[in-house]
């Protein structure tokens, strides 16, 4: 399995030839788990998720570590984060240390943590939404 650089779709199947897949409400699964295209996760996973791209639904809890070049989370994410293009949605509630290229949070989202930008490894910002601060390291 060739996974060179996990910030860009290079060597993975783009999401519409490794297909789409979907864990069903309700679900809870431990370890750790690979997907070639996209992985919707509206259930409950603890452990690693690896795939092109990754959508944790609003019903959805992820408690671990998420790689793919495009990260979507619209429920709730404790861990760490490694993404190219990562969008907070506006009901996620994240808690972590979120590497990205790209970081899009809308209003809404509750946020506290650490984020690198990916371009720039030299600085890391850390926000804690619920004091509306942000303090350089």
């Amino acid at each position: 399995m060739q996974r060179q650089n996990f910030m860009t779709d290079e060597n993975y199947p783009t999401a519409g030839s490794g297909g789409r897949s979907h864990l069903g409400a309700g679900s809870r699964i431990t370890g750790e788990l690979y997907f070639p295209g996209t992985v919707e996760l509206p259930g409950y996973v603890k452990g690693r998720v690896e795939a092109s791209a990754i959508v944790i639904e609003e019903a959805g809890e992820v408690e671990g570590e998420l790689q793919a070049a495009s990260i979507a989370i619209k429920g709730r994410f404790k861990g760490q984060i490694m993404g190219g293009k990562v969008t907070l949605h506006s009901g996620a509630r994240v808690t972590g240390e979120i590497t990205y290229e790209s970081l899009s949070i809308e209003s809404g989202a509750e946020v506290m943590g650490q984020f690198t930008p990916r371009s720039d490894t030299r600085e890391a910002k850390t926000v804690d939404s619920s004091h509306a601060t942000e303090e350089r390291k």
